[in-house]
């Protein structure tokens, strides 16, 4: 097998420490060790390094004096990034009305009808599904910006979801299956208002859960 090079290296040493705060292992405000790091992910100091300058830039950690610490998203985070992705996927999901293939379209409505029930499907797959979902809808308005806004906001929306907004399997199911409709029929309003209504339930949600907390 080929060794790494120092870029693919680096790459996926960046995408090993997202999915660490992704998962919660690095949760908001920890500090990070690099040491630490280094050892879980049987890297050198090097290509860490590398990563967390990328992570950095992008927000997901924040200096404080020389330590780096994680950068979560809180609850006024989380209701200003379903405010823009509302617009963003709203407007992305009436392009593809015009432009997403069919083929596509029936693997995911096959993806989403394969979750039958919420208590067989853990939120690992949920997440997948939706994720497919959303980011083949970004990728079908050939806007690369667009898409790159949307799959960062979506990492986002991943890192506030662990267990602080509550269960909308079911609606959120029934809410993708009327979206793909939309887009297949080549209703470019209907699929924009479906999405944007979609978002705007789950962005709800969060507001109804910090209501009972």
């Amino acid at each position: 097998m080929r060794a790494a090079t120092p870029n693919t290296l680096a790459q996926s040493t960046f995408e090993a420490v997202m999915d660490m705060i992704v998962r919660g292992e690095l949760s908001d405000g920890t500090a990070v060790s690099e040491r630490e790091i280094a050892s879980t992910l049987g890297v050198s100091r090097t290509p860490l390094r590398e990563a967390l300058g990328r992570l950095e830039g992008l927000n997901y950690l924040r200096r404080s004096g020389r330590t780096l610490l994680v950068n979560g998203v809180n609850f006024s985070d989380a209701l200003e990034i379903m405010a823009v992705r509302r617009v963003l996927e709203g407007e992305a999901a009436r392009v593809a009305a015009r432009r997403m293939k069919r083929d596509t379209i029936a693997d995911i409505r096959s993806s989403i009808l394969s979750m039958e029930h919420s208590d067989a499907v853990d939120s690992s797959r949920h997440w997948d599904v939706d994720e497919m979902l959303h980011i083949a809808i970004a990728q079908a308005s050939g806007n690369r910006l667009l898409l790159s806004m949307v799959s960062d906001l979506r990492v986002r929306t991943r890192i506030f979801n662990k267990d602080r907004i509550p269960d909308r399997f079911d609606p959120g199911k029934a809410e993708h299956l009327q979206i793909l409709d939309a887009i297949e029929a080549g209703d470019e309003a209907a699929a924009s208002e479906r999405m944007m209504a979609h978002i705007a339930n789950a962005r709800d949600a969060i507001l109804k859960a910090a209501a009972q907390a």
